[in-house]
């Protein structure tokens, strides 16, 4: 276990779609009775003319780019962290949790790094489980997913404090990230 964090102690933990990010977020979350967890996937713009749109793979009108950290609310994102319990470590996961907006904030960064194949298959299998129709997903990683994974996410692995590896069993990446946080500072 770590010890309690100081008010406004954040984690950012990013990696591509299907790397398991909320799973060890939630993970870390259940190992830890004081810990708050703020999804970004909740944050999207809920207008679309404040985000970018991409034309719709289903081929009318246009829909709101995903892959692109302008499709976040920031404004929504920060009321969020600034509304959090202030004695509790939050940890903000999300695809985006790297970008500055959130980066800045955090006293640990940390990217969960998984390779594409594996990422691909378990949001295929995810939507499957969730009653939607898989080839949607899987033209729209071909459209832009996997694009704009490389462009705005894999670029962030630079900027982490931590990368962890997304082929291990969450169990052994809830250690290693209570360890990274149980030893101390990493940023501010």
């Amino acid at each position: 276990m770590f010890p309690d964090p100081p008010p406004r102690y954040l984690l950012a933990l990013a990696g591509g779609a299907g790397s398991g990010k909320t799973t060890l977020a939630e993970s870390l979350a259940a190992a830890h009775s004081r810990c708050a967890l703020l999804h970004l996937d909740r944050y999207v713009h809920t207008q679309p003319e404040r985000a970018p749109l991409v034309p719709s793979i289903l081929g009318t009108g246009e829909v709101i780019d995903f892959s692109d950290p302008r499709s976040i609310d920031w404004q929504r994102v920060q009321q969020a962290i600034g509304e959090a319990p202030a004695d509790e470590l939050l940890v903000v996961e999300g695809t985006f949790a790297l970008e500055k907006q959130i980066r800045r904030l955090a006293r640990w960064t940390v990217y969960l790094d998984t390779p594409d194949d594996l990422r691909l298959a378990r949001k295929t299998l995810r939507k499957i489980g969730e009653g939607a129709d898989p080839r949607i997903g899987l033209l729209g990683y071909l459209a832009r997913g996997r694009e704009g994974h490389h462009r705005h996410v894999a670029p962030t692995r630079q900027t982490a404090g931590l990368v962890l590896d997304g082929t291990l069993p969450t169990k052994h990446l809830t250690d290693q990230l209570i360890t990274h946080v149980a030893n101390g500072a990493e940023g501010t």
